[in-house]
């Protein structure tokens, strides 16, 4: 579930088409981990930040790639 939820805040920071969006998408990812971190009483393990960051950078990319299709298909 956190994969899925990291791609499509991943979709969604593509979406904004800035480069502060895409920033501050994994930058709020991170700072979630961290408060999950200090606040539970069994912290998670830093795997789940690695899946989360992976489905992200998953989401950002394929966006830029299916625009990059997109606008390849209409320039031929």
């Amino acid at each position: 579930m956190i994969f899925a939820t990291a791609t499509i805040i991943g979709i969604a920071a593509g979406l904004q088409r800035s480069t502060i969006g895409a920033l501050l998408g994994v930058a709020l990812v991170s700072i979630a981990f961290m408060a999950a971190v200090v606040l539970s009483a069994a912290p998670p393990s830093l795997t789940t930040l690695f899946i989360a960051l992976g489905g992200y950078n998953l989401g950002f990319i394929g966006y830029l790639v299916t625009v990059d299709m997109m606008e390849h298909g209409r320039r031929a």
